[in-house]
């Protein structure tokens, strides 16, 4: 089929390369040209060979419904192809998805393990058998929980073939698997970020390998398996160097030089950083072939060797030359020969079409080997398995009984069709009975080419010819069923972890719903509510104390100053001392405001201090182990700083006239009346005085009749009794004035005048120790009425205890506040914890019908139909 024939069809011109070169008419089977406008299949006798139209006409309808068939595949291999090429894209946009969503919430990655006595619950299996149990948990209990033994079958942890996850620390599997295992959830996702990344950049590299219209046949095995032997047999000539012992260390791509080199045969060393091209000679080296014996050995200086070679023999024969597609043999440095170059050889299965796997059959199988059989088995569902240096074994049916059942256990597809890709052979001899011993050309292709048929080796040619077949006559599955196989198993462990998290992040709001509604929301309400009350009963405490003290404090200063001047508060020594008596009655009154001021400090410490207990109680009570308290009440400390300015503002100035005050109430005290007799006199009087005369007068008959009982006392009638006879003396004396003349008066007047003056003279010297103390008390009385003193005493003394007391109240608050914080806290994380599970479950409910349709798009992509492994 031409080029030309396909260039209307969709995808045909990715895959022109595929066709048959125009140029090689000579040795290319018949083609059939494709008509786009008619939709059918040209016959045209020009599509024949050269020289073949002598053929009969059954040998032609034979030719021309060949030709139909593999050009019917070419176009389904189109469809297929381009069918893959956009499930990879639309994959690949889950993946970025998937990784989205791992970075806002981290994605639950289930793990398990063999030993039951070491299964913890990151959270997947166990949860989900919680849910089946109807239990409850909290996420930290989770993460330690132990996993169930009577888990079902069908809730099993599922087994990821892409998707596993493992930490490299030795070679020990196991151990490696659990410290996968007792990861917590972040870590875990952490690890699942970056396996994504490497899926996206490995389904890149595959639509690559998809669109790549060549073949890669990538050659590895243990070391000192016969790799290099093995790829010289293929080519019928030694080009790679064989040794004994390990030589190849560098990578090694055997290519046909008659399209991509002009025919010339060299190796282009591409060092270690460069990027190889072709067409720029600055990106590698060019060397001879006999150069590349020593050049394998370079693998510090070159990662890779482009061996460009000819092989001569006929398009039926070889296999780089077959004149139907471009076939690259990759000789792979062998497993376990450093951690890097194994490293490398697992790296590069995402390059390449093919796997054939070179074994040692004295050696079998080792742990490399079966970590890449299992790790190619992931993508590749046949791989070619060649038992080399078969001829060394003597019991050959029990070597291949034991490979074989290890083959069964790897790779179950190449074990199932172990006929076409497991072959024992000796590449040895394949390659000494080559006609020229493996040294020449291989001969140009022509009938003597095919003289040495007699000592050719039966198992290695059915190793070539399976090869040979399942590279080219069965392509879709060769080239194209990898990719499928990896997407499938790629979707199929992404359906499961999506499964899986729907039915956790389902079964996580269920159970935060019930947590927030049945224990966290009530606390936090609770202490809300409890907060707020406490609060009401503290402000409540500080303003009945403050007012307390303030009152008392009040009341003793008033009480203090209005005792003033009743008695002498020194004793008097005499008028030779009179200054001194005046001075330290002046300083005994002012500091016994001072002790009053004191004395109401004193009883605002201790009701602080137990009012401080008080509230501290509260916090404790109401807030139990929750409640902080790192702070010692110090009552000693209070009113350290006294803010007291009597002294400074007194008018302590002595004048002469503080030391007299006459008055009638004093005279007749002096005289030896007693105090409580004058006072109530004077009480008495000033009842009747005529402003209280007047305001009591009685408006109605009722109320003098209420007035009388309390008015008409026996203590009234005595003083009405002292008022008629004080009148009576009065009128006698009238009666007895007219007796008294001028001359009389003058005669008296002087001695009379002189009495009252000495008696005055004598009584107020004598009343000097009462007087200074009566006129110096209202003096004091009126500076300190004047300053405010006692309501600015107590409202200092009250505010430093309010003070005093805001330090456990704003603690005891503060604590609450705390805890109210926490409880907040509490809320909102699981407030949050609700939301995104939510979120989570409907974005993974979503994702699996994606991913279902794009599970269903790659199964009805039909590779095997017209492609079947015989």
């Amino acid at each position: 089929m031409s080029q030309k024939g396909f260039k209307n069809l969709e995808g045909a011109n990715d895959d022109a390369s595929t066709l048959v070169d125009e140029n090689e008419s000579t040795d290319l089977p018949a083609t059939v040209m494709y008509m786009p406008d008619e939709g059918t299949f040209g016959n045209d006798s020009t599509t024949l060979f050269e020289g073949q139209g002598g053929l009969s006409s059954g040998m032609l309808f034979s030719n021309k419904k060949k030709q139909l068939n593999a050009s019917i595949q070419q176009l389904n291999y189109n469809e297929n192809k381009i069918a893959l090429d956009r499930t990879i894209n639309q994959t690949i946009e889950l993946l970025y998805e998937l990784s989205n969503e791992n970075k806002e919430r981290p994605i639950f990655y289930p793990t398990d393990t063999e030993d039951d006595s070491s299964l913890l619950l990151n959270s997947p299996r166990a949860h989900l058998a919680l849910v089946r149990n109807n239990l409850t948990a909290s996420a930290k209990t989770l993460s330690k929980a132990k996993i169930p033994k009577n888990v079902e079958e069908d809730e099993r942890i599922p087994e990821f073939k892409v998707l596993k996850l493992s930490i490299k620390m030795g070679h020990n599997n196991h151990n490696n698997d659990n410290l996968v295992k007792n990861l917590d959830k972040a870590s875990l996702a952490t690890l699942l970020e970056q396996k994504l990344n490497q899926q996206v950049k490995y389904l890149l590299n595959l639509k690559d390998r998809v669109d790549d219209t060549s073949s890669k046949v990538f050659v590895t095995g243990d070391l000192n398996a016969g790799k290099s032997t093995f790829c010289n047999a293929l080519l019928r000539r030694k080009v790679l160097p064989e040794d004994q012992q390990p030589c190849t260390s560098v990578f090694c791509e055997v290519i046909d030089a008659t399209k991509e080199n002009k025919g010339v045969e060299e190796v282009h060393a591409v060092c270690i950083g460069c990027d190889y091209n072709i067409r720029d000679e600055s990106s590698y080296e060019i060397h001879n072939l006999n150069e590349l014996e020593d050049l394998v050995y370079e693998c510090d200086k070159y990662k890779l060797l482009k061996v460009y070679v000819l092989d001569h023999r006929s398009l039926t024969e070889s296999l780089l030359h077959n004149g139907v597609i471009d076939i690259k043999l990759i000789d792979a440095p062998g497993l376990n020969m450093d951690l890097y170059q194994t490293t490398q050889v697992f790296s590069r299965q995402e390059e390449i079409d093919l796997v054939v796997f070179v074994v040692n059959s004295e050696n079998h199988f080792t742990l490399s080997a079966k970590e890449f059989i299992a790790a190619a088995a992931a993508e590749k569902r046949y791989v070619f398995i060649v038992v080399n240096k078969f001829d060394n074994i003597n019991d050959k049916n029990k070597c291949m009984s034991k490979i074989l059942e290890q083959i069964k256990s790897l790779s179950p597809d190449t074990y199932k069709n172990a006929k076409e890709f497991v072959h024992f052979v000796s590449s040895s001899d394949a390659l000494n009975n080559s006609p020229d011993g493996g040294d020449g050309d291989g001969g140009d292709g022509d009938d003597d080419n095919n003289n040495h048929n007699n000592d050719s080796n039966p198992d290695f040619d059915n190793l070539e010819a399976s090869l040979r077949k399942f590279i080219l006559d069965k392509r879709a599955i060769s080239k194209l069923l990898p990719a499928k196989s990896y997407l499938i198993n790629l979707l199929n462990d992404l359906h499961s972890l999506s499964q899986i998290n729907e039915k956790i992040y389902v079964q996580e709001k269920k159970d935060k719903l019930i947590e927030l509604n049945s224990l966290i929301t009530p606390k936090y309400e609770e202490i809300l509510q409890l907060s707020v009350k406490i609060n009401d009963s503290i402000n409540s405490l500080v303003e009945k104390t403050c007012t307390e003290i303030y009152d008392f404090t009040k009341n003793e200063i008033l009480t203090t100053v209005n005792e003033f001047g009743d008695h002498q508060v020194v004793p008097y020594e005499g008028l030779q001392y009179i200054y001194e008596y005046a001075m330290e009655t002046q300083r005994v009154m002012i500091e016994t405001v001072l002790s009053a001021v004191s004395s109401s400090e004193s009883q605002a410490k201790n009701l602080t201090s137990a009012k401080v207990e008080e509230i501290i109680k509260f916090g404790k009570t109401t807030l139990g182990d929750e409640f902080l308290h790192d702070k010692v009440f110090k009552p000693d400390l209070m009113f350290t700083r006294r803010r007291d300015t009597i002294k400074k503002n007194l008018n302590d100035l002595i004048e002469f006239s503080d030391f007299f005050d006459p008055s009638w109430e004093s005279c007749l005290m002096w005289l030896g009346i007693p105090k409580e007799f004058v006072s109530n006199t004077r009480l008495q009087l000033s009842f009747y005085n005529s402003s209280n005369l007047i305001s009591n007068l009685p408006s109605s008959a009722m109320s003098l009749k209420n007035q009388l009982p309390t008015q008409l006392t026996l203590h009234t009638l005595y003083s009405s009794t002292k008022l008629l006879t004080t009148g009576a003396l009065i009128r006698k004396l009238y009666s007895v004035s007219h007796l008294i003349r001028p001359s009389l008066l003058k005669k008296f007047a002087g001695p009379i005048l002189l009495g009252i003056t000495g008696f005055t003279v004598y009584y107020l010297v004598n009343d000097i120790p009462n007087a200074f103390p009566r006129k110096q008390a209202r003096k004091i009385k009126k500076q300190i009425f004047d300053m405010d003193y006692p309501h600015i005493n107590a409202d200092r003394i009250s505010k430093e205890c309010r003070q005093v007391l805001n330090y456990p109240s704003r603690q005891v608050m503060n604590n609450f506040q705390t805890t109210i914080d926490k409880r907040l806290g509490e809320k909102e994380k699981l407030e949050k914890c609700i939301k995104d599970a939510e979120l989570s479950s409907g974005y993974f409910e979503k994702l699996l019908g994606k991913i279902d349709y794009q599970m269903q798009l790659v199964d009805d992509i039909d590779l095997e139909s017209l492609n079947t492994v015989d």
